[in-house]
Protein backbone atom coordinates (compact mmCIF):
# COMPACT_ATOMS: atom_id res chain seq x y z
CA UNK A 1 0.00 0.00 0.00
CA UNK A 2 1.61 3.47 -0.72
CA UNK A 3 2.66 6.26 1.97
CA UNK A 4 -0.26 7.84 1.80
CA UNK A 5 -4.13 7.19 0.89
CA UNK A 6 -7.54 8.40 1.66
CA UNK A 7 -10.19 5.47 1.95
CA UNK A 8 -13.99 6.64 2.43
CA UNK A 9 -15.45 4.20 3.85
CA UNK A 10 -18.97 6.09 3.83
CA UNK A 11 -20.05 9.37 2.30
CA UNK A 12 -23.37 11.05 1.81
CA UNK A 13 -26.63 12.02 4.26
CA UNK A 14 -27.03 8.75 5.65
CA UNK A 15 -23.85 8.78 7.36
CA UNK A 16 -19.93 9.62 6.47
CA UNK A 17 -16.76 8.65 7.50
CA UNK A 18 -13.09 8.21 6.17
CA UNK A 19 -10.08 6.73 6.49
CA UNK A 20 -6.74 8.96 5.70
CA UNK A 21 -3.21 7.16 5.88
CA UNK A 22 0.37 8.53 5.82
CA UNK A 23 3.28 6.37 6.23
CA UNK A 24 1.91 3.75 8.73
CA UNK A 25 -0.57 6.66 10.80
CA UNK A 26 -4.33 5.77 10.41
CA UNK A 27 -6.78 8.80 11.08
CA UNK A 28 -10.43 8.36 10.94
CA UNK A 29 -12.43 11.40 9.95
CA UNK A 30 -16.13 11.09 11.53
CA UNK A 31 -17.38 8.16 12.37
CA UNK A 32 -20.71 8.68 10.94
CA UNK A 33 -22.01 5.08 10.33
CA UNK A 34 -21.68 1.75 12.57
CA UNK A 35 -18.89 0.36 14.26
CA UNK A 36 -19.63 -3.03 12.63
CA UNK A 37 -19.28 -1.09 8.95
CA UNK A 38 -15.89 0.54 10.15
CA UNK A 39 -14.24 -2.49 11.11
CA UNK A 40 -15.32 -4.28 7.92
CA UNK A 41 -13.93 -1.14 5.76
CA UNK A 42 -10.80 -1.28 7.68
CA UNK A 43 -10.49 -5.46 7.33
CA UNK A 44 -10.72 -5.02 3.99
CA UNK A 45 -7.02 -2.95 3.97
CA UNK A 46 -5.71 -4.89 6.49
CA UNK A 47 -6.10 -2.36 9.48
CA UNK A 48 -8.22 -2.84 12.57
CA UNK A 49 -9.14 -1.22 15.16
CA UNK A 50 -6.15 -0.98 17.24
CA UNK A 51 -4.44 0.42 14.12
CA UNK A 52 -6.57 3.83 13.94
CA UNK A 53 -4.20 6.20 15.74
CA UNK A 54 -6.90 9.07 15.81
CA UNK A 55 -10.35 10.44 15.36
CA UNK A 56 -11.39 13.63 13.95
CA UNK A 57 -14.86 15.30 14.44
CA UNK A 58 -15.71 18.15 11.95
CA UNK A 59 -19.35 18.47 13.94
CA UNK A 60 -22.24 16.55 16.38
CA UNK A 61 -24.67 15.37 13.25
CA UNK A 62 -25.58 11.97 13.56
CA UNK A 63 -24.68 11.17 10.29
CA UNK A 64 -20.64 11.73 11.37
CA UNK A 65 -20.76 10.45 14.88
CA UNK A 66 -23.78 7.67 14.50
CA UNK A 67 -20.73 5.39 15.65
CA UNK A 68 -19.03 7.64 18.21
CA UNK A 69 -20.80 5.95 21.47
CA UNK A 70 -19.50 2.18 20.29
CA UNK A 71 -15.96 3.66 19.64
CA UNK A 72 -16.06 5.41 22.56
CA UNK A 73 -16.55 1.96 24.47
CA UNK A 74 -14.60 -0.46 21.97
CA UNK A 75 -11.55 2.07 20.69
CA UNK A 76 -8.70 3.35 22.62
CA UNK A 77 -7.94 6.21 20.00
CA UNK A 78 -8.17 9.42 20.94
CA UNK A 79 -11.21 11.43 19.40
CA UNK A 80 -10.41 14.68 18.55
CA UNK A 81 -13.46 17.66 18.25
CA UNK A 82 -13.79 21.28 18.16
CA UNK A 83 -14.73 22.74 21.82
CA UNK A 84 -18.35 23.61 20.30
CA UNK A 85 -18.75 19.99 18.88
CA UNK A 86 -17.49 18.61 21.80
CA UNK A 87 -20.11 20.66 24.30
CA UNK A 88 -23.26 19.53 21.69
CA UNK A 89 -22.00 15.45 22.46
CA UNK A 90 -21.67 15.62 25.90
CA UNK A 91 -25.05 17.32 26.27
CA UNK A 92 -26.19 14.27 24.51
CA UNK A 93 -23.88 12.02 26.11
CA UNK A 94 -22.22 12.78 29.30
CA UNK A 95 -20.00 10.02 28.53
CA UNK A 96 -18.17 12.03 25.87
CA UNK A 97 -16.99 14.74 28.33
CA UNK A 98 -14.27 12.31 29.66
CA UNK A 99 -13.53 11.07 25.95
CA UNK A 100 -12.66 13.80 23.90
CA UNK A 101 -9.83 16.21 23.16
CA UNK A 102 -11.09 19.22 22.80
CA UNK A 103 -9.43 21.84 20.42
CA UNK A 104 -10.29 25.69 19.48
CA UNK A 105 -10.63 26.07 15.80
CA UNK A 106 -7.18 27.22 14.41
CA UNK A 107 -5.30 25.46 17.08
CA UNK A 108 -2.94 22.77 16.03
CA UNK A 109 -1.85 19.68 17.12
CA UNK A 110 -0.31 16.39 16.52
CA UNK A 111 -0.89 12.94 16.14
CA UNK A 112 2.08 10.69 15.92
CA UNK A 113 3.98 12.90 12.48
CA UNK A 114 1.03 14.34 11.27
CA UNK A 115 0.39 18.13 11.71
CA UNK A 116 -3.29 18.82 11.76
CA UNK A 117 -4.70 22.35 11.83
CA UNK A 118 -8.67 22.63 11.88
CA UNK A 119 -10.38 25.37 10.07
CA UNK A 120 -14.31 26.94 10.97
CA UNK A 121 -16.59 25.82 8.51
CA UNK A 122 -19.98 27.55 7.87
CA UNK A 123 -22.56 24.81 8.97
CA UNK A 124 -25.69 24.98 11.07
CA UNK A 125 -24.18 23.20 13.83
CA UNK A 126 -22.37 24.12 17.43
CA UNK A 127 -19.04 24.44 15.80
CA UNK A 128 -18.21 22.44 12.79
CA UNK A 129 -14.56 22.32 11.24
CA UNK A 130 -12.69 21.08 8.40
CA UNK A 131 -9.11 19.51 8.89
CA UNK A 132 -5.65 19.86 7.12
CA UNK A 133 -3.23 17.61 7.42
CA UNK A 134 0.34 17.53 6.84
CA UNK A 135 2.77 15.09 6.48
CA UNK A 136 6.58 14.85 4.84
CA UNK A 137 5.52 18.13 3.00
CA UNK A 138 2.12 17.02 1.80
CA UNK A 139 -0.70 18.73 2.60
CA UNK A 140 -4.20 16.82 2.08
CA UNK A 141 -7.39 18.76 2.98
CA UNK A 142 -11.00 17.84 4.49
CA UNK A 143 -14.17 20.22 4.02
CA UNK A 144 -17.58 19.17 3.73
CA UNK A 145 -20.46 20.49 5.18
CA UNK A 146 -20.55 23.67 4.63
CA UNK A 147 -22.65 26.58 2.37
CA UNK A 148 -19.92 27.89 1.06
CA UNK A 149 -16.55 28.73 0.60
CA UNK A 150 -15.00 31.21 3.40
CA UNK A 151 -11.74 33.15 2.81
CA UNK A 152 -10.44 31.87 5.57
CA UNK A 153 -10.95 27.78 4.68
CA UNK A 154 -10.18 28.88 1.09
CA UNK A 155 -6.72 30.59 2.26
CA UNK A 156 -6.31 27.21 4.22
CA UNK A 157 -7.32 24.67 1.75
CA UNK A 158 -5.40 26.25 -1.17
CA UNK A 159 -1.42 24.57 -0.98
CA UNK A 160 -2.86 21.05 -0.37
CA UNK A 161 -2.10 18.04 -2.91
CA UNK A 162 -5.41 16.05 -2.10
CA UNK A 163 -8.88 17.80 -1.09
CA UNK A 164 -11.86 15.63 -0.05
CA UNK A 165 -14.40 18.39 -1.17
CA UNK A 166 -18.22 18.68 -0.59
CA UNK A 167 -20.39 18.57 -3.94
CA UNK A 168 -23.77 17.96 -2.06
CA UNK A 169 -26.48 19.13 -4.50
CA UNK A 170 -27.45 20.05 -7.77
CA UNK A 171 -29.69 23.47 -7.57
CA UNK A 172 -31.79 22.60 -10.06
CA UNK A 173 -32.70 19.18 -8.34
CA UNK A 174 -32.90 20.49 -4.85
CA UNK A 175 -35.69 23.06 -5.62
CA UNK A 176 -37.34 20.35 -8.03
CA UNK A 177 -36.94 17.46 -5.27
CA UNK A 178 -39.29 16.26 -2.44
CA UNK A 179 -37.66 18.22 0.41
CA UNK A 180 -40.04 20.71 2.05
CA UNK A 181 -39.43 24.10 1.65
CA UNK A 182 -37.82 24.92 4.84
CA UNK A 183 -35.07 21.93 4.48
CA UNK A 184 -34.51 23.31 0.89
CA UNK A 185 -33.62 26.75 2.15
CA UNK A 186 -31.55 25.11 4.83
CA UNK A 187 -29.55 22.82 2.39
CA UNK A 188 -28.85 25.68 -0.21
CA UNK A 189 -28.50 28.71 2.67
CA UNK A 190 -25.24 30.08 3.65
CA UNK A 191 -25.17 27.51 6.73
CA UNK A 192 -26.07 24.11 4.46
CA UNK A 193 -24.36 22.51 1.79
CA UNK A 194 -21.95 23.05 -0.95
CA UNK A 195 -23.37 22.64 -4.54
CA UNK A 196 -21.90 21.40 -7.23
CA UNK A 197 -21.38 24.26 -9.04
CA UNK A 198 -19.67 26.01 -6.63
CA UNK A 199 -17.87 22.55 -5.60
CA UNK A 200 -16.55 23.22 -9.04
CA UNK A 201 -15.72 27.17 -9.10
CA UNK A 202 -13.25 26.26 -5.90
CA UNK A 203 -12.29 23.18 -7.41
CA UNK A 204 -10.93 25.00 -9.96
CA UNK A 205 -9.42 27.80 -7.50
CA UNK A 206 -7.59 24.37 -5.69
CA UNK A 207 -6.05 23.28 -9.21
CA UNK A 208 -4.46 26.13 -9.73
CA UNK A 209 -2.85 25.97 -6.42
CA UNK A 210 -1.65 23.19 -6.52
CA UNK A 211 -4.19 20.33 -6.13
CA UNK A 212 -3.66 17.06 -8.05
CA UNK A 213 -6.21 14.92 -6.50
CA UNK A 214 -9.83 15.76 -5.98
CA UNK A 215 -12.37 13.66 -4.05
CA UNK A 216 -15.70 15.22 -4.68
CA UNK A 217 -17.60 13.90 -1.08
CA UNK A 218 -21.11 14.09 0.60
CA UNK A 219 -23.10 14.02 -2.26
CA UNK A 220 -27.09 13.92 -1.97
CA UNK A 221 -28.96 10.98 -2.93
CA UNK A 222 -32.08 12.76 -3.75
CA UNK A 223 -30.63 16.33 -5.18
CA UNK A 224 -27.45 15.11 -6.80
CA UNK A 225 -26.43 12.78 -9.36
CA UNK A 226 -22.80 11.10 -8.76
CA UNK A 227 -21.93 11.63 -12.89
CA UNK A 228 -23.82 15.16 -12.70
CA UNK A 229 -21.67 16.02 -9.78
CA UNK A 230 -18.31 14.36 -11.68
CA UNK A 231 -19.17 16.06 -14.88
CA UNK A 232 -19.67 20.16 -13.30
CA UNK A 233 -15.98 19.47 -11.75
CA UNK A 234 -14.40 18.56 -14.89
CA UNK A 235 -15.42 20.98 -16.87
CA UNK A 236 -14.23 24.06 -14.74
CA UNK A 237 -11.00 22.02 -14.58
CA UNK A 238 -10.37 22.25 -18.48
CA UNK A 239 -7.31 24.39 -19.32
CA UNK A 240 -5.80 23.59 -15.81
CA UNK A 241 -3.16 21.27 -14.60
CA UNK A 242 -3.82 17.29 -14.57
CA UNK A 243 -5.76 16.13 -11.91
CA UNK A 244 -7.81 13.05 -10.34
CA UNK A 245 -11.51 13.88 -9.67
CA UNK A 246 -13.07 10.72 -8.18
CA UNK A 247 -16.73 10.95 -6.58
CA UNK A 248 -16.74 8.98 -3.29
CA UNK A 249 -19.90 6.72 -3.30
CA UNK A 250 -21.89 6.12 -0.68
CA UNK A 251 -20.96 2.67 0.50
CA UNK A 252 -17.19 2.13 0.64
CA UNK A 253 -14.39 2.68 -1.69
CA UNK A 254 -13.41 -0.16 -3.93
CA UNK A 255 -9.38 0.80 -3.41
CA UNK A 256 -7.96 4.01 -1.65
CA UNK A 257 -6.92 6.91 -3.17
CA UNK A 258 -3.36 7.19 -3.87
CA UNK A 259 -1.43 10.49 -3.75
CA UNK A 260 1.45 11.52 -5.67
CA UNK A 261 0.91 9.30 -8.49
CA UNK A 262 2.09 10.66 -11.73
CA UNK A 263 -0.92 9.60 -13.79
CA UNK A 264 -3.98 11.79 -12.92
CA UNK A 265 -7.23 11.59 -14.77
CA UNK A 266 -10.85 12.44 -13.87
CA UNK A 267 -12.85 9.10 -12.92
CA UNK A 268 -15.47 7.90 -10.61
CA UNK A 269 -15.11 5.80 -8.10
CA UNK A 270 -17.86 3.15 -6.99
Amino acid sequence: MAERYYYSIASGSSGNCGLYMADGTAILIDLGVSLRKITTALAALGLALGDIAAVLLTHEHIDHVKGLPMFLKKGRAPVFASRGTAEALAEKDPLCADRLNVFDSGERFWVRDVDITPFATPHDAAESVGYILEHGGSRFGFATDLGFVPRDAADCLRGCEAVVLESNHDPHMLQAGPYPYSLKMRVAGPAGHLSNPDCAVFAADLVKNGARTLILAHLSEKNNIPELALQQTRAALRGLPACEVIVAPRERMEQPVIFGEEDASCSLSG
